[in-house]
């Protein structure tokens, strides 16, 4: 489209073909850098705002250490940068873990990647269920049994399942304006697909 090539020459200026794959990447990264969700209480408490999270919500981080979710839940988005077998201890059964969905191993065909999944990272997770990549837990509160006994191969009981919940609700953030751009018309110039 003629208005996509004018506006990939002015963001990427001086390039020979600016209208590249690797320039479209780019442009999609520099939008989703913008995806912040700061201000989540338990950012203010790790600022030294004590009063940020609730007790609930402490006593669910004290658990979520504990207990070793921090192993795979690490960083500044509590996750997301690596990848972990779902049923470490316990594999999930078909109504979590579909059969015939063996993770990683559908790219890497490597048997060692079978059932192996992206730890998801927990940033606003009390807000973006269902749960697993599945989609097949909608509570949070199950979601995080479900993690005890395949991940860490314990019980965690509902009242400790509630308090890491209630933890996991304090990395909810402030979410961002989205200002979507009027696209640019296609024209009788515009390439078709190629199938």
């Amino acid at each position: 489209m003629p208005e996509y090539v004018e506006r990939f020459s002015t963001a990427f200026a001086g390039e020979e073909d600016p209208v590249t794959f690797d320039n479209m990447a780019k442009a999609i990264e520099a939008f989703e850098v913008t995806l912040v969700t700061p201000g989540a209480p338990f950012d203010t408490f790790m600022a030294g705002g004590d009063a940020a999270m609730t007790d609930e919500q402490k006593e669910g981080l004290s658990l979520f250490v504990d207990r070793g979710c921090a192993s795979c839940h690490s960083g500044v988005n509590v996750g997301g940068q690596s990848y972990f077998p779902f049923g470490l201890i316990k594999r999930p059964g078909a109504d979590i873990l579909p059969p015939d969905d063996k993770g990683r191993f559908e790219v890497t065909h490597s048997a060692s990647d079978e059932y192996v999944f992206r730890a998801a990272p927990l940033r606003n997770v009390a807000v973006t269920g269902p749960y697993f990549h599945s989609g097949q837990v909608w509570d949070l509160t199950q979601a995080v049994a479900v993690m005890g006994t395949a991940q860490l191969g314990t019980e965690i009981n509902d009242e400790e399942a509630a308090k890491i919940a209630a933890f996991l609700q304090a990395l909810t953030g402030e979410v961002p304006t989205v200002e979507y751009p009027v696209l640019p018309a296609e024209t009788s110039d515009t390439p078709r697909p190629q199938l």
